[in-house]
């Protein structure tokens, strides 16, 4: 007996399950999961598929063109039913997009994919789009940091290993910051900076090479040095800011760290590492939580309130190689990230500070280049690292371009590696995001770069391919265990790019 033709409206509203729209656009991320859209199959109390032919018996009055549709809504009703007889009770997709997530979710089915995924996916999508938006080439020498404005988006300080500051608002100074520092050459490094909170982006704090721990007034160009060690063998190496608790904390490369008010005056000194003190770092939602890392091969985690000697700290974890740097995330301080001096990223999760991820990545240090840090994106729980090839790396490639790469925390699994002409094949050591997460400031030798997405050149055939690349990444439930013994595994959705913008790179 031939199908009743009045379900053709009941299969058309099973299509709009999916996500598709009616006009049969076929750029979804999504893919149906063990239902065979094309060929019929039969259960125990259900009937198989007759033939085309008698599949309409009032043929003659439909046109020709909609005979294939009635037919194929017929196969999609009986899979449907042939699924749901085995005890499904709906189709699952493996698609990633937020919308389809939350439409299962709502319905009450299980998603093939995890949260985390659909969260990252608009997220990936927009750093995917990131280009070159201007270029600061006014440094002498290296960059050696970074950092922007904690509550303005659009402003960015950054230091040079000559000791010249620039703060860029890019909104109202376009393409060179009018606001610039000169220093005092060699000698003057800037080892870190940071924006006070409290005013509109005229005042930085800086430690620097020279021994000194000052804030720099850019109105009035006053410096007011708070520390200063009189020692050209002494100087602070890493500093950071707490607003709401009023106050700073820096460390030196004796490995001794100093707890300062914001307004410099100076509450306790302790030596907390045996070695130099590489990174210092508050925990943005544990206002009394801090973190240190050291050249000494540890990471330690402190309460700010019972700081007493070198043993009085809650955790310690020891690398196999010097640390470079311990960044809490971004969205709810609730992993650490870190970046060691050779091809290792660590994943903490807090409250417990246990080890949960171990990234091999090659970033390997030498004397000459910044250390390269991983750091977060702000809205998601996504690692952002510059790639320096190594050939005794694992999956090592000839000519290996160098990217900057995004890491899934939660699985270890690399995410995209991108590339851009305007940087010409140089070794990305800093990137950081502003808190909005729609600018990006990268720094390779004395050249900083400000990424933004841009969405004017996309067509569809662009739009598409992300939309597939994605499909990819969320295939197989064990990328993440397979990414940590080879992250080269996972590129092979990008490896053309790569391969094509590397030939251009080298044309041009």
């Amino acid at each position: 007996m031939a199908p009743r033709r009045g379900r053709k409206g009941n299969s058309r509203a099973l299509l709009n399950v999916s996500g598709r729209d009616d006009d049969g656009d076929d750029d979804d991320d999504f893919q149906p999961n063990n239902v065979n859209l094309s060929t019929p199959v039969a259960s125990g109390g259900r009937r198989k598929m007759v033939s085309k032919n008698n599949s309409l018996p009032n043929k003659e009055n439909k046109p020709k063109n909609n005979k294939n549709n009635e037919h194929k809504n017929c196969d999609i009703l009986e899979n449907v039913d042939a699924e749901r007889s085995r005890g499904g009770s709906s189709i699952n997709f493996t698609s990633c997009h937020i919308v389809h997530y939350l439409r299962n979710i709502t319905q009450g089915t299980k998603p093939l994919f995890q949260q985390y995924r659909a969260l990252n996916t608009p997220v990936m999508n927009v750093s995917k789009l990131f280009r070159i938006h201007k270029t600061y080439m006014g440094f002498d020498r290296r960059t050696t940091a970074i950092t922007w404005h904690p509550t303005i988006p659009h402003l960015v300080a950054v230091g040079s290993k000559g000791g010249d500051i620039i703060v860029w608002n890019f909104e109202r100074d376009g393409g060179e910051p009018r606001t610039t520092i000169v220093g005092q050459g060699p000698g003057g490094s800037i080892q870190s900076l940071k924006f006070d909170g409290r005013s509109d982006g005229s005042k930085v704090y800086t430690v620097s090479i020279d021994g000194t721990l000052a804030l720099h007034n850019f109105l009035d160009g006053e410096k007011k040095n708070f520390l200063k060690t009189g020692d050209i063998d002494h100087w602070y190496t890493s500093l950071d800011v707490s607003v709401s608790g009023g106050v700073m904390i820096v460390g030196d490369n004796k490995g001794y760290v100093n707890l300062l008010t914001i307004d410099g005056e100076k509450l306790w000194e302790e030596r907390l590492h045996k070695q130099k003190v590489t990174h210092i770092e508050f925990c943005p939602s544990m206002p009394w939580c801090l973190v240190t890392t050291s050249v000494d091969h540890t990471l330690k985690v402190w309460d700010v309130r019972n700081m007493k000697s070198r043993t009085s700290c809650l955790v310690t974890h020891t690398h196999e190689k010097p640390i470079n740097s311990a960044h809490f995330s971004r969205t709810d301080g609730g992993r650490l990230v870190t970046t060691d001096q050779l091809d290792e990223i660590r994943v903490y999760s807090c409250p417990s500070f246990g080890l949960s991820q171990t990234i091999p990545h090659p970033h390997r240090q030498f004397q000459h280049l910044t250390p390269i840090k991983a750091t977060w994106h702000p809205l998601r729980d996504i690692i952002v690292v510059g790639r320096y090839p190594d050939r005794n790396f694992p999956g090592y490639v000839v000519n290996e371009p160098r990217t900057i790469d995004f890491f899934d925390a939660s699985t270890g699994k690399i995410l995209y590696q991108h590339i851009d002409r305007g940087y010409c094949n140089k070794i990305v050591s800093l990137n950081l995001f502003n808190h909005t997460g729609d600018r990006l400031m990268s720094a390779a030798g004395n050249i900083v770069w400000l990424w933004k997405p841009k969405f004017d050149h996309l067509d569809n055939k662009e739009v598409k391919k992300m939309d597939d690349d994605d499909l990819d990444d969320d295939d197989d439930e064990n990328d993440g265990h397979n990414a940590r013994k080879n992250p080269c595994h996972h590129r092979s959705a990008n490896d053309l790019k790569i391969k094509k913008m590397k030939i251009t790179i080298d044309k041009i």
